[in-house]
C-alpha cells in the first residue's frame, strides 16, 4: 500500500493506492502536534505503508517530523513530490517553473486527466488559488487571493471597531444582506471570490475564443459551487489524485 498525504496551509488529508487503485482517506486540521494526531488517525485505520508520498506546502520543520515519525513508525523514507516543467501531458507556464506551487502542480495534472479541453482549476482553500490550462495542455498562468476565511480575519485584525467575537458565525454559509456584522463580513468574503472565479472564467472564455471547464477543490468549494454561475466539476481529493499519478508512475 501506498500513503499519499497532501499537507495545506490548514488541512491534512490522507488516501492511498492499494492494487493501483485510489481509495479516499480522511482530513485534520493542522495544528500543534498534529504530525502525531495523523499518524495515529492512520494507525487506528491499520495501515502499514511501503512508500509515503507527500505533497507539501508546510515550512520546513513540520517536513523533518513527519520523515522522522514515519522512519520510526513503518521504516520507509517520505517521498516528497516537486514541481516540474513538464508531466503527463501538462506543460509548466511559469518563467520559473520550480517556483509554481506543488499543490497547485499536482491539481493541474490531475485534472487534465479527468476533463479534456480548456480548463480553469480553482482551488478554494486558506489561499484561493486559479490556474488555467489550455486544450494542449500548456498551463498559462495564475492568480492567487485571500481565501474567505482569510478575507474575514483580514477585516477582523486591520479593522478598529469591529467587535463581533460574540455573534461570530461566519463562514457556514453564504447569505444576502446581512443584518449582522458578523454575516456581512462572511457574505462579503463568499460573494468577492464567487465575483472574481466568475469573472476569470468568462475573461478565460473571451480570451481563448473556446468553452473552459471549470474544476473546483478545497475546503470551502463546496459551499461556494452553488452560487457559481456556470456548471463546474467539484473534485475534493484533486491534489491527492494528483500524487496518485506521480506516485503510481515511480511504482512502475
Amino acid at each position: 500500500m501506498i500513503l499519499l498525504l497532501d499537507i495545506g496551509n490548514t488541512r491534512i488529508k490522507w488516501a492511498s493506492l492499494i492494487g493501483g487503485e485510489f481509495q479516499s482517506g480522511g482530513a485534520l486540521r493542522r495544528g500543534d502536534g498534529d504530525v502525531r494526531c495523523v499518524i495515529d488517525a492512520l494507525q487506528a485505520k491499520q495501515y502499514g505503508p511501503r512508500r509515503v508520498v507527500v505533497s507539501n506546502v508546510a515550512q520546513d520543520g513540520y517536513r523533518e517530523q513527519l520523515q522522522s515519525e514515519v522512519a520510526t513508525l513503518w521504516g520507509c523514507q517520505v517521498e516528497f513530490v516537486a514541481t516540474s516543467a513538464a508531466a503527463f501531458g501538462v506543460v509548466n507556464g511559469y518563467d520559473e517553473p520550480r517556483s509554481l506551487g506543488v499543490d497547485r502542480w499536482l491539481a493541474l495534472i490531475a485534472a487534465r486527466q479527468l476533463l479534456d479541453g480548456a480548463l480553469c482549476i480553482v482551488d478554494c482553500g486558506t489561499a484561493l488559488t486559479v490556474d488555467l490550462l489550455s486544450a494542449d495542455g500548456l498551463h498559462l498562468g495564475g492568480m492567487i487571493v485571500p481565501g474567505v476565511s482569510l478575507m474575514q480575519d483580514a477585516l477582523l485584525n486591520n479593522t478598529e471597531g469591529l467587535n463581533v467575537l460574540n455573534e461570530w458565525q461566519a463562514g457556514d454559509e453564504m447569505q444576502f444582506m446581512m443584518r449582522n456584522t458578523a454575516d456581512a463580513i462572511s457574505g462579503g468574503a463568499c460573494y468577492t471570490a464567487v465575483a472574481l472565479i466568475d469573472r476569470l472564467l468568462s475573461d478565460a472564455q473571451t480570451k481563448l475564443g473556446a468553452e473552459v471547464s471549470l474544476v473546483l477543490t478545497g475546503g470551502d468549494a463546496e459551499m461556494l459551487k452553488p452560487h457559481l454561475q456556470g456548471e463546474s466539476l467539484f473534485e475534493p481529493d484533486l491534489v491527492l489524485k494528483g500524487v496518485a499519478m506521480v506516485a503510481g508512475a515511480a511504482d512502475q
